[in-house]
C-alpha cells in the first residue's frame, strides 16, 4: 500500500491506481460532523496528487444515517471531481443503495458511479476504469 492516511473514522490509501476509503469497526459510534467529511475531502484530494483515480469507498460498517451523509458530501463536492475518475461504494443496505441512485441523478450524471454488494467487484470494476482511463490518456 502507499500514501496511508488515517483520519477520523476512516483509513485512506491509494494502491493499484484505486483510491480506497475505509471506514473501521468500533470507531463510527460518534455522530459524524462536517470537519470530517472536510478532512475526507482534503485527505482524498492530497493522496490523489493532482491525478485522477477511481474511488472505492466501503460503507458496509456504517449505520444509514452516517452512510448517507458520507455519500451527501462525495456525491456533492466539487472538489472531488478534480480526483475522481468513478466512484464505487461497497454497502449492505437496501436505503443507501437508494439513496446512492437518487444522490447520483441528481448530483453528479458525469461521473460514474457504481454500487456492489461484493467488496471484490468493486476493486475489479475501478481496475478496469483505470486502465481504460490510462489507455487512452
Amino acid at each position: 500500500m502507499e500514501n496511508k492516511r488515517k483520519c477520523n473514522k476512516a483509513k485512506f490509501w491509494l494502491d493499484e491506481g484505486i483510491l480506497f476509503c475505509k471506514f473501521e469497526r468500533g470507531e463510527c459510534t460518534k455522530e459524524f460532523s462536517e470537519e470530517f467529511l472536510e478532512e475526507y475531502v482534503n485527505t482524498i484530494t492530497s493522496i490523489s496528487g493532482g491525478s485522477y483515480f477511481p474511488l472505492l469507498v466501503d460503507l458496509r460498517i456504517l449505520k444509514e444515517k452516517e452512510a448517507y451523509t458520507v455519500i451527501q458530501v462525495i456525491a456533492n463536492n466539487p472538489e472531488l471531481k478534480s480526483a475522481i475518475l468513478s466512484k464505487s461504494f461497497v454497502v449492505n443496505s437496501c436505503f443507501i443503495q437508494f439513496a446512492l441512485v437518487a444522490l447520483r441523478k441528481i448530483y453528479d450524471p458525469i461521473i460514474p458511479n457504481k454500487i456492489f454488494k461484493n467488496y471484490n467487484n468493486a476493486i475489479s470494476y475501478s481496475l478496469e476504469t483505470n486502465h481504460f482511463f490510462n489507455a487512452l490518456s
